[in-house]
């Protein structure tokens, strides 16, 4: 113990000479530099008068230049998720973090509820998907690169010209790329793809229509040009062309499907809600088309009558088994409602087909990337890109 003490008084003593020495040292410095001064200004006099940049100047220089921080980017989508009904307002979270307030949906009193069902979903304006990532393409290359006369080329060159689309040197080339008879199918399929997310333009919107419209398009075409439409609903024109197409307009199967499909973002408003709700509880509909309707309906289940119609199908023993599996799906986007955890507890509990249980269990507890996937529903990376359901199809 006594040489322990003794350590201690030699390490003090030994620190105590090193700090009363370094504080010798300072002040040694401290006179050394005021006598020096003047001398060390009168360098610094020399290398202005030379031309040689200094401290100052450098500091100058760094302070002119423009920050280069990141530019706002063109907006597209972010998805929204319902949280609460408050004061006839729909409260809604979304991806960001921000809290949105819209007013209720469609009042309809009949149906029991104060001011009509919020949509479980919505989107709102976000930033672009391709935000996050860097451009090195110039204008004049991508233009060049468009009309350039390999077809693999030109393919490419749409797909890259997605996060320029909003400026008129990419628009103008995909629009003629689109409309263009004499070019690759699959090509002409891709400009239809980047263009959803230039739906903003009537150029755009009447050019997809124009694809659609008069049925003397390669199916393949016809069938992205209306799913690129599923940005564009919120115009009047594009829903109306879009219900006209399901309900008889339209006698290709596939492209009706399509439309069927577009229509999702539009399920919260009423009248695309009642077209898709009709198809859904047909049963002169295909099995695939009728499902195609449920999926669309996803946005759609804060409704009390999508609610009813899809707990109704899960219910119905005599209903096809593909189309209850998604009808159990998508009580996914309810399954905080007393009747519907109600139901799906009952089916987890006491249903004799193990598929039924194991969907019950999906919908009870559902894993946020399967949903998105079969319910073709936007989302956003940890990066804060937005992912658009067309990029899928």
């Amino acid at each position: 113990m006594e040489n322990v003490l003794i350590f201690v008084r030699f390490y003090r003593s030994v620190k105590f000479c090193q700090g009363v020495l370094l504080m010798m040292k300072v002040i040694a410095f401290s006179v050394l530099a005021g006598l020096a001064g003047q001398g060390w200004c009168s360098e610094i006099e020399n290398l202005r008068a030379q031309g040689l940049p200094d401290a100052g100047s450098i500091m100058a220089q760094i302070q002119q230049q423009p920050p280069q921080f990141p530019q706002p980017t063109p907006a597209a989508l972010e998805m929204c998720v319902f949280s609460e009904f408050r004061n006839n307002k729909c409260y809604f979270k979304c991806e960001s973090g921000a809290t949105l307030m819209e007013p209720a949906v469609r009042p309809d009193f009949s149906s029991g509820e104060p001011a009509g069902a919020c949509a479980t979903h919505i989107f709102r304006p976000a930033p672009s998907p391709f935000a996050a990532f860097p451009k090195y393409i110039s204008s004049s290359d991508l233009r060049d690169l468009l009309r350039d006369p390999n077809p693999e080329v030109r393919k490419a060159a749409v797909k890259a010209s997605r996060g320029y689309i909003g400026n008129s040197y990419a628009l103008d080339p995909v629009l003629d790329i689109l409309g263009n008879g004499n070019e690759r199918t699959d090509i002409r399929v891709e400009a239809a793809r980047v263009l959803s997310y230039a739906t903003g333009h009537s150029r755009v919107r009447d050019e997809l229509e124009e694809a659609i419209r008069f049925g003397n398009e390669p199916r393949e075409l016809r069938v992205m040009a209306y799913k690129a439409l599923w940005s564009a609903t919120g115009h009047s024109r594009v829903q109306d062309l879009l219900m006209d197409a399901v309900r008889y307009g339209e006698k290709d199967r596939d492209a009706r499907r399509a439309a069927i499909w577009a229509l999702f973002s539009a399920s919260p408003n009423s009248r695309p809600q009642d077209v898709l709700a009709d198809v859904l509880r047909s049963r002169n509909e295909e099995e695939a088309t009728r499902i195609e309707a449920l999926k669309s309906l996803y946005n759609a289940m804060g409704n009390s009558r999508v609610r009813d119609l899809v707990m109704d199908l899960v219910r119905d023993s005599n209903e096809r088994k593909p189309v209850r599996l998604a009808a159990i799906k998508a009580l996914s986007a309810a399954n905080g409602d007393s009747r519907v955890k109600s139901l799906l507890e009952d089916i987890m509990e006491r249903a004799s087909d193990p598929e039924f249980r194991t969907a019950a269990i999906a919908a009870a507890a559902p894993e946020p990337a399967d949903i998105r996937e079969y319910f073709h529903l936007g989302w956003k990376m940890e990066n804060g890109a937005f992912v658009s359901p067309i990029e899928k199809e």
